[in-house]
């Protein structure tokens, strides 16, 4: 990875997480991988109105997903991913256009499936993900609730 292609594209979506507690979560399972995480107060208004005591969470649904990993980099170690010199930054969700990942892992994939690279970046850690759509599938006023809404949708 980060290779002549490897183009991070902010992605508009989907909301931008939260700078800070963002509490991502992932379940996954063959084909679909779910990602819950709080979401920027900047994005707020363009998502819904909320209380002033609510959080709010979104569920983004990736289909046919064949690579999910939630782990390092945190956003103070961002700056050693390979894509952070092409513009990858905390807080974020990015699709990687012509992603060497994808080239390198599935030289041999049908064209058809047209497999996408995605990354979200969080406070403490980073969502990358491959699959063929990244979608918002909803917003909730709480953690719980999206993470709820999310196990439902897997079943």
């Amino acid at each position: 990875m980060g290779g002549a292609g490897d183009m991070p594209v902010l992605l508009d979506t989907v909301p931008m997480p939260a700078s800070a507690s963002t509490e991502p979560s992932v379940m996954a399972e063959e084909g679909r991988a779910i990602l819950v995480y709080r979401i920027a107060p900047s994005d707020w208004a363009r998502y819904g109105s909320f209380v002033q005591n609510e959080e709010p969470f979104c569920v983004i649904r990736f289909n046919g997903a064949v690579f999910q990993s939630l782990g390092p980099p945190s956003d103070e170690d961002l700056a050693q991913h390979v894509l952070y010199a092409k513009g990858l930054r905390p807080y974020g969700a990015y699709e990687v256009l012509a992603s060497s990942l994808v080239v390198e892992w599935w030289p041999n994939i049908s064209p058809a499936i047209a497999l996408r690279h995605f990354i979200f970046t969080f406070e403490d850690s980073s969502f990358e993900c491959v699959a063929s759509s990244c979608e918002l599938a909803g917003i909730f006023a709480a953690a719980d609730n999206a993470r709820g809404e999310a196990f439902l949708r897997l079943r």
